[in-house]
């Protein structure tokens, strides 16, 4: 097999892999976004410095979410 070959494969294997996990993540941003609404989920102070934020919810709970770097 060529080296073009190889190189080729690989990119384009690096492409799909990076699709389906956009894919995944819109759908859990998706699914969080319609629990912190029927929950009425509000955001609270993050205290510690990290790149969390949290939410206060009607369950009793505080759920924290990652924040990402755009």
């Amino acid at each position: 097999m060529k080296t073009s070959h190889l190189m080729f494969g690989g990119v384009a294997f690096a492409v799909l892999a990076e699709a389906s996990l956009l894919m995944y993540n819109r759908h859990e941003e998706s699914e969080w976004a319609s629990f912190r609404d029927s929950h009425h989920c509000t955001p609270v102070a993050v205290t510690d410095g990290s790149n969390r934020s949290g939410y206060q919810c009607d369950d009793g709970q505080v759920h924290y979410r990652w924040r990402q770097m755009r």
